[in-house]
């Protein structure tokens, strides 16, 4: 008899454990459902951060891009200047004189057919020809134009020495070899025109040899310029 009252009591007892279980569940059910709305909410929160860092990133990219920009524009502004610098500084060299060069243009030999023990010589006796020569290339529109490997420039003396001529400040003596570079036809014209250099270089006993170059390297002034008097001016 006892046996039967026990089992409705053991019954109820299980029945009362169950609703304990199903509402335990339901109550982890709902606690899960709200941890998981609060977490979403948070995955938006950083999501929407994330955009607006990204937007402000995106702005500091498009200012730094336009930076780089004005950079390179101003670099290759800097870079044409320093070019045209490089450019005037190699033309001012070129028209002083103080760089090699090469061209076409004329060699023209200087000498005299000298008596052994006469003590004649021309060239001592009429220096001035030597510039007059130089005078006449020029006006022939001789680029450049050296004397034994002297290259002749605005501040260049052509004058007797003793025994010797200086050029440039060096002693030389016969024969006197000019590189010329310019116009070949014109040159040549010039120093053979009739009357000319040439006819006052042979009635002084002084051969002229004049030979067209294809190619020819006349080298640069060796001395230094410089100016302790002129200033430039310097315009307002």
């Amino acid at each position: 008899m006892k046996k039967f009252l026990g089992r409705p009591v053991i019954g109820f007892i299980f029945a009362i454990i169950g609703i304990m279980l199903v509402m335990q569940g339901q109550t982890i059910g709902n606690m899960g459902g709200l941890v998981s709305s609060q977490r979403a909410d948070e995955l938006l929160l950083e999501l929407n951060q994330l955009k607006r860092e990204n937007e402000q990133l995106s702005i500091r990219t498009e200012e730094l891009q336009e930076a780089v920009t004005d950079f390179e524009s101003l670099a290759a502004d800097n870079n044409r200047y320093i070019e045209k610098l490089v450019s005037d500084v190699n033309n001012a060299k070129l028209y002083s004189g103080q760089t090699d060069v090469t061209g076409s243009g004329v060699t023209i030999t200087l000498d005299y057919d000298s008596v052994e023990n006469d003590g004649f010589d021309p060239f001592l006796y009429n220096s001035e020809l030597l510039l007059l020569m130089v005078n006449e290339l020029n006006a022939a529109g001789a680029e450049a134009v050296s004397i034994n490997d002297e290259r002749i420039i605005s501040t260049s003396e052509i004058r007797l020495a003793g025994s010797h001529i200086n050029i440039n400040g060096k002693k030389h003596s016969r024969p006197f070899v000019f590189k010329v570079i310019g116009d070949t036809k014109t040159l040549r014209s010039a120093v053979l025109i009739r009357a000319g250099i040439a006819d006052i270089m042979r009635a002084n006993y002084i051969s002229v040899d004049i030979e067209d170059e294809s190619e020819l390297l006349v080298g640069k002034y060796e001395g230094v310029i410089s100016y302790r008097y002129a200033k430039p001016v310097v315009s307002e």
